[in-house]
């Protein structure tokens, strides 16, 4: 059968891998292009200059189409919108974690469009979403609280079904999904296509540090904890002695002076981890699902069985 992101995206399954900063990487963004999937780089808020490279380097290891993310606000927007018109990316994934702008939005995406370019956009709330849809985004992700790194209050399983009833582009879920039984979960709620983040961190071509890998295998269940609040940019994480510190940082502090007191310990904690390996005082950015990650595979692998299995799941072809 047809697919609407799979049409929309030029992608032969409906399979989106998730931005994460200090992880995806060229080498798995086009492991996971390759494999049929759309990778996306996890450009964050790095320098342009950063940004150009990563593109650069991906487009010579894949001829596939593939995302660079951008965060939909203005110091973002100017520092680094300019360098994805000269590089031009196949899609522009867009995010922000609250409160988009419809007259930004428009902007943006219709300069995006212009300049031949695909927008996949993903929202944290449902207002979001809407405003995304009526901008001219292509394809919408909705990401579910159960999902690593930033995330809101709201469950995949609030999320989808609603963003099906409201929005005219094909909806895309995230947040708790690792394998076909997520995904057919995810199209039983409404939505054409999927996100993963936290499966493709035991991708073979994932660069991150081997310990971290070996860590997430290791993960159980109710081993992840979101701090932030008092930041009003709350993630998910595994649990280990930096969450520590931030959770005590929170619980002894006021919201403002918590915020206060966040930046030191929080500053470079990603490549800390993700680069460096330091797995106490690095943040391993993941999503509840980390039980249920137990092996290195290919990204093809991680793929392929994803959609086979929501195929036998639901007992139809998905694309």
């Amino acid at each position: 059968m047809s697919n609407k992101v799979c049409e929309i995206l030029n992608i032969k399954y409906p399979v989106i891998q998730g931005p994460m900063a200090w992880t995806a990487n060229p080498s798995l963004v086009a492991a996971v292009s390759n494999a049929g999937g759309m990778g996306t780089l996890g450009c964050g808020f790095a320098p342009a200059e950063v940004i150009r490279d990563q593109i650069r380097a991906t487009k010579t290891l894949t001829d596939k189409p593939f995302g660079a993310n951008i965060f939909m606000a203005p110091p973002v927007l100017e520092m680094n919108g300019p360098t994805l018109l000269e590089e031009k990316p196949p899609v522009v994934y867009a995010d922000i974690l609250a409160g988009l702008d419809y007259d930004l939005a428009k902007k943006y995406f219709d300069l995006w469009h212009e300049n031949g370019m695909k927008i996949v956009f993903k929202a944290s709330f449902i207002s979001d979403a809407v405003i995304a849809d009526k901008a001219g985004a292509d394809v919408i992700i909705v990401k579910g609280w159960e999902g690593g790194g930033h995330t809101s209050e709201e469950t995949t399983m609030v999320l989808v079904p609603q963003a099906a009833d409201l929005i005219s582009a094909p909806v895309v879920a995230c947040g708790g999904i690792a394998d076909g039984r997520g995904m057919a979960a995810g199209f039983c709620l409404g939505a054409v296509g999927i996100e993963m983040g936290s499966a493709f961190l035991l991708a073979k071509e994932c660069d991150i540090a081997e310990n971290v890998k070996d860590r997430i295998i290791h993960t159980g269940d109710m081993e992840t904890v979101i701090t932030g609040y008092c930041t009003g940019e709350p993630s998910r994480q595994i649990k280990n002695k930096l969450s520590d510190r931030l959770v005590a940082l929170e619980a002894d502090y006021n919201k403002a002076e918590a915020a206060a007191r966040f930046g030191e310990p929080c500053e470079g904690s990603l490549r800390k981890a993700m680069t460096e390996g330091n797995i106490d005082y690095g943040a391993i950015m993941i999503g509840q699902i980390v039980p249920v990650l137990k092996e290195i595979r290919t990204a093809e692998d991680i793929i392929v069985s994803t959609v086979r299995g929501c195929e036998k799941i639901l007992g139809y072809e998905v694309c």
